[in-house]
């Protein structure tokens, strides 16, 4: 399931030489909310992985299937009722044959709310 354009939607991105930098603004009016938690929503920690890895995607303009994520740390809660902005930056974004590694930091009001080290699969890899 993809997130973009109903879970969050981008506001702006900056590309630079080994990275991107997104901003993105989350829809607190999401199905997703309303079961994690009912009076008190809190952006699934799932949800911050996936868009990670959609995020990846887009920078790289490349199909991806998350292989695995390492040294995840939710830091601080993202909940849509404190936070609407997120900054999300991409960075050391490498590919290794059929692989894509970043590290993704997602942050708020300059504090860091979330960080892992996320490894991708590029789908539809063909060695040449």
């Amino acid at each position: 399931m993809k997130l973009i354009d109903s879970l969050y939607s981008i506001i702006s991105d900056s590309a630079y030489e080994s990275g991107h930098d997104y901003s993105i603004r989350l829809n607190p009016e999401h199905f997703i909310y309303k079961a994690h938690f009912p009076g008190e929503p809190i952006t699934p920690g799932v949800c911050i992985m996936q868009i990670s890895r959609e995020l990846l995607e887009k920078s790289t303009g490349l199909s991806l299937e998350m292989d695995y994520v390492k040294n995840i740390k939710f830091l601080r809660v993202i909940s849509p009722s404190e936070i609407l902005t997120l900054d999300c930056s991409l960075s050391k974004v490498s590919r290794e044959d059929s692989h894509v590694k970043a590290q993704a930091v997602m942050s708020a009001d300059g504090e860091i709310c979330a960080k892992l080290s996320i490894s991708c699969k590029i789908l539809d890899y063909e060695r040449n």
